[in-house]
């Protein structure tokens, strides 16, 4: 008899999460006030909660602000109007607000808000009015507290308070109706603030901020949790889906989601069932190369005939030096050997020092650059000795074509750097007739590693007439 399939569950605890506090959660009288409903909360729904619902001795919350990111049909509205009815009734909470990018979704998750309410008979009991009125939907209860939707534009929300601010979609919210709506919450002693969202891409600017803070050792009354797959993973692999689909296997199958990767474009894959980031829903590479062209044992060891190229990205935050060579077989390895990093503007001197320094060592033929943005290092790296190529303007366009022909055709191999992957998803493309090449101010985040590569392999793909390897 062949063997059962195992069942395959979502996962409780989210894969990126903030450090979980400790201490008293007033998640337990929403778990109840939800099984009571008829409507349980799921099992990550309420490990999620208990951390966001910690108070410290005073009963104060803790979380005053909570980003929750998880794949679409994973239950996080129903997260939040568990959160919203037992405020209302149970919290003590006499203000609160939803907004939406999209006022069709506000309208919806107010409704349904209003249907739990007028059919449970001990909450419509305390209920004094449930307004449809377009423009003026209201919950009012006979304790005094409300709810209220706002639009997602700079003066919907001026002169509001709120105990419970819940901004759903955020990865569409504007800028300027996110700067109006979070004031609402700061003359209230005991607020709580709920952001909710799919993964975004480099449009995404209020989502962008919001999780670069998350992820840079924010306070502890900014609560983060993020239920995603790995960047560096393939759409069909079940365990990711598990990742970034808690609510698989409860109200969620494998069969949809099986369904939803056959049927749905590569990016879409990504950002609404995967929850990943990526640069632009139009990537320059086609799905599946970056894994295909992995190996993670490839070195690229002293000796070898290489070529260097490094950038600096347009903030000045970022700089990249990569490194490719000829390998045995014909094929081009390429890895990054050194990143710069820096909260003001990264040190051209230093760049250009760490720079010899790796030349001293490997002896490249050739360091590339380019000379509208790099011109003052490649100089010092020439006054010093080295051999530096210009790759800039449409030379940058045959080198962004080479790169992604070595990719598709197996040529170009690389040994899965993080910060590599991580950056070549970043990636946005600009097409100028028949060709193209990475363009910065469109992309996700730092590019200056692939930009370098393209580089690279377009000086390597070119007839060598010296041997690829030298000897002292």
């Amino acid at each position: 008899m062949a063997a059962r399939k195992q069942a395959l569950r979502g996962a409780t605890k989210a894969r990126l999460h903030s450090p979980l506090l400790k201490g008293k959660t007033r998640a337990d009288e929403i778990a109840k006030m939800a099984e009571d409903l008829g409507t349980p909360l799921l099992p990550w729904q309420r490990w999620m909660l208990d951390d966001m619902m910690r108070v410290d001795a005073k009963g104060m919350y803790i979380r005053k602000t909570t980003l929750l990111l998880v794949a679409r049909q994973n239950g996080k509205s129903h997260l939040g109007r568990m959160r919203v009815i037992w405020g209302l009734f149970y919290g003590g909470e006499t203000k609160h607000l939803i907004m939406s990018s999209n006022r069709a979704t506000a309208l919806m998750t107010f409704r349904e808000i209003a249907w739990i309410i007028e059919n449970a008979p001990h909450l419509k009991a305390g209920t004094k009015a449930i307004r449809y009125a377009n423009g003026g939907e209201r919950i009012e209860l006979l304790n005094g507290a409300t709810l209220d939707l706002v639009s997602d534009t700079r003066d919907s929300s001026r002169g509001r308070t709120a105990d419970f601010l819940w901004i759903d979609e955020v990865r569409e919210i504007s800028k300027d109706g996110y700067t109006a709506a979070i004031p609402t919450t700061r003359a209230r002693p005991n607020s709580q603030t709920l952001l909710t969202s799919n993964a975004g891409d480099a449009f995404s600017e209020t989502l962008n901020t919001l999780r670069e803070r998350a992820l840079s050792a924010p306070p502890k009354s900014f609560g983060f949790y993020e239920y995603s797959a790995p960047q560096y993973c393939k759409i069909t692999d079940r365990n990711a889906w598990a990742m970034s689909n808690p609510a698989l296997g409860y109200t969620i199958t494998e069969e949809s989601l099986e369904e939803a990767v056959a049927t749905n474009k590569i990016e879409d894959i990504r950002t609404e069932l995967l929850c990943q980031w990526i640069d632009s829903l139009q990537s320059p590479w086609p799905h599946g190369v970056l894994e295909a062209t992995s190996d993670a044992t490839l070195q690229i060891p002293i000796g070898g005939y290489t070529v260097f190229g490094f950038d600096v990205s347009p903030s000045r935050r970022n700089a990249s030096l990569v490194a490719g060579q000829i390998m045995g077989d014909g094929r081009i390895g390429v890895g990054i050997l050194q990143t710069w990093e820096s909260q003001v503007s990264v040190d051209d001197l230093k760049i250009a020092a760490d720079i010899k320094g790796w030349a001293d060592q490997y002896r490249p033929k050739m360091i590339c650059y380019d000379k509208y943005t790099t011109q003052s290092i490649s100089e010092r790296l020439a006054n010093a000795g080295q051999i530096t190529q210009d790759v800039s303007g449409q030379q940058f366009y045959q080198a962004c074509s080479d790169l992604l022909d070595g990719l598709v055709n197996g040529r170009v191999v690389h040994n899965g750097q993080e910060e590599l992957i991580k950056q070549m998803n970043n990636c946005a493309a600009k097409t100028n007739d028949s060709s193209w090449r990475i363009v910065k101010r469109k992309s996700a985040g730092d590019v200056s590693a692939p930009i370098s590569l393209a580089m690279v392999v377009s000086m390597l793909m070119k007839p060598q007439q010296v041997a690829a390897i030298y000897t002292e």
